[in-house]
């Protein structure tokens, strides 16, 4: 069998984050001129007034939310696969979330399901675009403004993603990013609130100045987890540890390995855990002013394989976005009729791959807003994750649509 080709890499080198371990270890945390230029930097990448950053994604939704201060029982227009922290800040501030299939092709709201939901009379919306997908967002925004929705776009999964040439992250009254591990732009966590609003505007930086104090502990097990996740999908260990722990493990049923980054807790929060309302670092900001300049020729790269696969492969039933649209691609996701099978097949090749680590927050008996939602499940069940990062070489790519072109056939 050839070297077997990782389901994802992160995307700092392993030499830079070895620097920034060594660098958190010492440096000072709460520098506000860092935190400030990164702010600066990400408001004007995106074309938006203002960004405030707080440590995590969930934290600015949760600030958000705050902020918006709507009644207690206000329904909240949710996907039905995103992470499972944000409903539970929906859930622990007392809102009701309403669960929109998807478009199996954008992986965002279908909308006719969205235009039904219009009539549980939502106040806000979390608009979640995956996979780095574009999806028809002019229609999507469309039926929120008639409808006098609050719009938060998350767009963690989508950064420089583009519709009718308008950057994504600029449509929703405050969009938000989350700078976790295996993003394109990857700050060991961070999550970027923008938006044009003066009130919102100084609201969110109240309340991003009323949290705790960074923890350097929290900041030196980011990077770790990190790096470990970098040594282990690199191509010096991968090909002889980690593939083969990996199919020790699918063997044995050891749950979570299928996914694309491990299995998460389904289990409701009792309260929202103190990590999530401590200050994010200035050596983070550091981090984001100096990678963020890199994402786009990296995007470049990566759009580039995922479209050589794609013609050379032949495949027609993946997440492929809206037609037209500027995708970033950050993941590339094919559907077939049994990912075991699936599995088997590509590890012939020596293609690693994986369902999704999101979860479906449809299936969560213990949450509110529990739906049938059939083309998610089958997202979440049938959807496999392709190696598509930028440092693939040519060869492999060569091997991945190899894979493909047999599993097409068979399928």
């Amino acid at each position: 069998m050839p070297l077997p080709i990782a389901r994802g890499r992160i995307s700092h080198t392993v030499a830079s984050e070895v620097g920034w371990l060594a660098r958190a270890t010492i440096a000072r945390l709460d520098d506000s001129n860092d935190i400030q230029l990164a702010q600066e930097a990400f408001s004007s990448h995106i074309g938006r007034s203002s960004c405030t950053i707080f440590p995590l994604a969930r934290t600015a939704v949760w600030a958000t939310l705050k902020e918006l201060n709507h009644p207690v029982g206000s329904r909240v227009i949710m996907p039905p696969i995103t992470i499972k922290p944000i409903l539970d800040v929906v859930v622990h501030l007392g809102y009701e979330p309403v669960f929109v299939d998807i478009d199996p092709t954008t992986a965002c709201f279908d909308h006719h399901d969205l235009q039904r939901a219009m009539a549980t009379r939502p106040s806000v919306a979390i608009l979640t675009y995956l996979f780095g997908l574009v999806p028809d967002v002019g229609g999507i925004m469309k039926i929120f403004r008639e409808n006098g929705v609050f719009v938060i776009e998350d767009f963690s999964q989508c950064l420089n993603g583009e519709f009718n040439g308008r950057r994504i992250g600029s449509f929703g009254d405050v969009a938000i990013y989350s700078a976790s591990s295996v993003k394109t732009f990857d700050t060991f966590g961070g999550g970027f609130a923008l938006t044009d609003d003066p009130r919102f505007i100084k609201g969110l930086r109240r309340r991003q100045s009323e949290l705790d104090s960074p923890s350097r502990a929290n900041l030196l097990l980011s990077i770790m987890r990190n790096l470990v996740r970098n040594l282990a999908s690199s191509r010096l260990l991968f090909p002889v540890v980690t593939f083969w722990l990996l199919r020790l493990a699918a063997r044995m049923s050891i749950g979570g390995v299928e996914r694309f980054t491990g299995a998460r807790s389904t289990e409701p929060l009792a309260e929202l855990p103190p990590a999530w309302f401590r200050r994010y670092t200035s050596l983070q900001a550091r981090v984001a002013v100096r990678e963020l300049p890199k994402v786009a020729s990296r995007d470049a790269r990566r759009v580039k394989f995922v479209e050589q696969i794609v013609a050379d492969s032949g495949v027609s039933d993946w997440t492929c976005g809206s037609h037209g649209q500027r995708h970033v691609h950050w993941q590339f996701i094919v559907y077939v009729k049994d990912f075991a099978e699936a599995r088997k097949k590509l590890a012939k090749f020596g293609v690693d791959c994986a369902t999704t680590s999101l979860v479906l927050l449809t299936n969560l008996p213990k949450y509110p807003g529990q739906r049938v939602a059939p083309m998610a499940t089958r997202l979440y069940e049938r959807g496999v994750y392709l190696p598509c990062y930028h440092q693939l070489r040519d060869g492999e790519l060569a091997r991945i649509a190899a894979a493909l072109r047999e599993l097409v056939v068979v399928e």
